[in-house]
């Protein structure tokens, strides 16, 4: 019987990545995992960041609009420099498959490395931070009281007889959609942890 190939000692992703700072849009790179760390070019600088210097994976599920599909951030917290974000998405912010591909691999391809390197001190989040969670709830209620009321408003025109049902089917199905897209964005992201050998698919990109 003949044995399984090893898995190559190091493997390359094109994906876009920012540093945090603000750019018109996300800069392409070549992401470069290995036993050691990964490694990249980012506005002039590249080198090796070590899965030593590592402290933290965050996975989030990005969405630019109701019917935007969902794409995917993935934070890399560093003890030292900034944070790495790699994203799912094209450099302008907007669905690639493609790319959705690579970034899946990419984030497989990680998680197996960091496993197998025996680094149990790097915590994995999934969602976005509570604080910001407890805002987007926020939000969200008053959200649904101006929106609830005006779908009142439309409901009540109809039922009065004032305007036909084509015409207030529209407006009730738009706010329909808007407050289900906001609920989704709201679970979705809702802040937690998870095991490295048992990535949160639901946050992937669709």
């Amino acid at each position: 019987m003949q044995a399984a190939p090893a898995p190559p000692d190091e493997t390359r992703y094109n994906l876009c990545v920012g540093n945090g700072a603000a750019r018109l849009k996300l800069a392409e790179t070549e992401l470069t995992l290995s036993e050691d760390g990964i490694s990249y070019e980012l506005d002039g600088r590249s080198g090796l960041r070590p899965f030593t210097n590592l402290t933290s994976v965050r996975l989030q599920a990005v969405n630019g609009g109701p019917r935007s599909s969902w794409e995917a951030l993935a934070e890399l917290t560093f003890s030292a420099g900034r944070p790495l974000f790699v994203h799912s998405s094209s450099p302008w912010g907007v669905d690639d498959p493609q790319r959705d591909t690579t970034f899946i691999a990419f984030i497989e391809d990680l998680h197996r490395r960091l496993v197998a390197g025996g680094h149990g001190a790097i915590a994995f989040r999934r969602g976005i931070p509570e604080g910001r969670h407890h805002f987007l709830i926020v939000v969200t209620l008053i959200a649904a009281v101006i929106f609830g009321g005006a779908g009142l408003t439309v409901l009540y025109i109809g039922l009065s007889g004032r305007a036909g049902f084509f015409e207030v089917a529209g407006p009730l199905f738009g706010l329909g959609g808007f407050g289900f897209w906001i609920w989704a964005s709201v679970t979705r992201n809702a802040p937690g942890t998870y095991d490295p050998r048992h990535l949160p698919r639901d946050v992937f990109p669709e």
